[in-house]
């Protein structure tokens, strides 16, 4: 019996590859996101560097106005950064929700072909199951009969 051969792996291979795009896509998205992440974080630890660093010049009274003044715009400056940032990732959620919800249709619409490519292939391994089976029996069959001709001479 031939191998097996699904007629429609080309369709299974697009269908790989449009999940990997969309995957692609989200990992993206959400790296972007990260990064912003990445920076609020860095600013709220540098302002608290600095609020360490401002309190402890008050308390050995080692400051003077202009650092005061210094110290409150990089605090507001660090609050408005970390601001931003957070309206961009809000801003960006409802397009990952959009790109998660392409990649569970992707997704879904992959696992329908392997699952009929599956169906095919245990069909496949079926009949030639059955094919070898039946070549086994019709030799099976053979032996006996020569056997009996044998006996019988």
């Amino acid at each position: 019996m031939k191998k097996f051969v699904f007629k429609l792996q080309t369709l299974l291979d697009i269908r790989e590859a449009k999940e990997r795009e969309v995957k692609n896509e989200l990992a993206a998205l959400l790296a972007i996101q990260n990064r912003e992440r990445a920076k609020q974080d860095e600013y709220r630890k540098k302002i608290e560097d600095e609020q360490l660093r401002f309190a402890n010049s008050m308390r050995e009274g080692k400051f003077s106005y202009y650092e005061a003044i210094a110290f409150e715009r990089f605090v507001e400056f660090g609050h408005k950064v970390i601001e931003a940032a957070q309206m961009r990732i809000d801003s960006m959620e409802e397009e990952i929700n959009k790109v998660r919800v392409r990649l569970v249709e992707a997704s879904r619409e992959r696992k329908v072909v392997e699952k009929l490519k599956e169906r095919k292939r245990n069909k496949y391994l079926y009949d030639l199951n059955r094919e070898i089976n039946k070549e086994h029996d019709d030799a099976n069959q053979k032996m006996h009969v020569r056997k009996l001709r044998e006996n019988l001479k």
